[in-house]
Protein backbone atom coordinates (compact mmCIF):
# COMPACT_ATOMS: atom_id res chain seq x y z
CA UNK A 1 0.00 0.00 0.00
CA UNK A 2 0.95 3.26 -0.91
CA UNK A 3 1.71 5.86 2.04
CA UNK A 4 -0.35 8.89 1.43
CA UNK A 5 1.32 12.57 2.03
CA UNK A 6 -1.35 15.08 3.39
CA UNK A 7 -0.64 18.71 1.72
CA UNK A 8 -2.94 21.55 3.87
CA UNK A 9 -2.88 24.94 2.93
CA UNK A 10 -4.96 26.79 6.23
CA UNK A 11 -6.59 30.23 5.37
CA UNK A 12 -7.97 32.71 7.98
CA UNK A 13 -7.70 36.18 8.85
CA UNK A 14 -5.86 37.99 11.58
CA UNK A 15 -6.69 40.40 14.23
CA UNK A 16 -7.26 43.04 11.46
CA UNK A 17 -9.53 41.19 9.82
CA UNK A 18 -6.65 40.40 6.92
CA UNK A 19 -5.48 37.17 5.39
CA UNK A 20 -3.29 34.73 6.18
CA UNK A 21 -2.18 31.52 5.20
CA UNK A 22 -0.56 28.36 6.33
CA UNK A 23 0.85 25.41 4.11
CA UNK A 24 1.46 22.25 6.20
CA UNK A 25 3.27 19.04 5.03
CA UNK A 26 2.46 16.41 7.23
CA UNK A 27 1.32 18.09 9.67
CA UNK A 28 4.12 20.11 9.93
CA UNK A 29 4.69 24.45 9.21
CA UNK A 30 6.84 24.98 6.33
CA UNK A 31 5.00 27.88 4.90
CA UNK A 32 3.35 30.75 6.32
CA UNK A 33 2.26 33.92 5.09
CA UNK A 34 -0.18 36.88 6.50
CA UNK A 35 -0.34 40.86 6.57
CA UNK A 36 2.88 43.37 6.94
CA UNK A 37 0.40 46.22 8.02
CA UNK A 38 2.69 46.23 11.31
CA UNK A 39 5.81 45.89 9.94
CA UNK A 40 5.62 47.36 6.62
CA UNK A 41 9.79 47.27 6.08
CA UNK A 42 9.28 43.87 6.20
CA UNK A 43 7.90 44.05 2.29
CA UNK A 44 11.40 44.03 1.31
CA UNK A 45 11.77 40.47 -0.79
CA UNK A 46 13.67 37.68 0.88
CA UNK A 47 13.67 39.87 3.87
CA UNK A 48 10.92 37.84 6.18
CA UNK A 49 9.19 36.67 3.10
CA UNK A 50 10.12 33.40 1.55
CA UNK A 51 10.56 34.13 -1.94
CA UNK A 52 10.73 31.97 -5.57
CA UNK A 53 13.76 30.35 -5.06
CA UNK A 54 12.13 28.95 -1.57
CA UNK A 55 9.39 27.92 -3.29
CA UNK A 56 11.50 25.91 -5.97
CA UNK A 57 13.65 24.66 -3.27
CA UNK A 58 10.86 23.58 -0.72
CA UNK A 59 9.27 21.58 -3.97
CA UNK A 60 12.03 20.29 -5.03
CA UNK A 61 12.98 18.27 -1.58
CA UNK A 62 9.14 17.72 -1.53
CA UNK A 63 9.23 15.75 -4.65
CA UNK A 64 12.84 13.93 -3.49
CA UNK A 65 11.58 12.96 -0.18
CA UNK A 66 8.05 11.74 -0.84
CA UNK A 67 8.51 10.16 -4.70
CA UNK A 68 5.98 7.40 -5.46
CA UNK A 69 3.94 8.45 -2.65
CA UNK A 70 0.03 9.69 -3.14
CA UNK A 71 -0.34 13.82 -2.11
CA UNK A 72 -3.64 14.73 -0.52
CA UNK A 73 -4.35 18.27 -0.57
CA UNK A 74 -6.30 19.88 2.04
CA UNK A 75 -7.75 23.21 2.30
CA UNK A 76 -9.72 24.36 5.53
CA UNK A 77 -10.34 27.84 6.81
CA UNK A 78 -8.34 28.67 10.52
CA UNK A 79 -9.86 29.75 13.32
CA UNK A 80 -9.65 34.05 12.82
CA UNK A 81 -7.90 35.65 15.23
CA UNK A 82 -10.28 38.29 17.95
Amino acid sequence: MREVVVVKVLSGTDRDGLMKETLEIDGKEVMSAGSLSECPEDAILERDLLGPSDFAHLLNSFLIEHKGKQVQFVYEDMEDEE
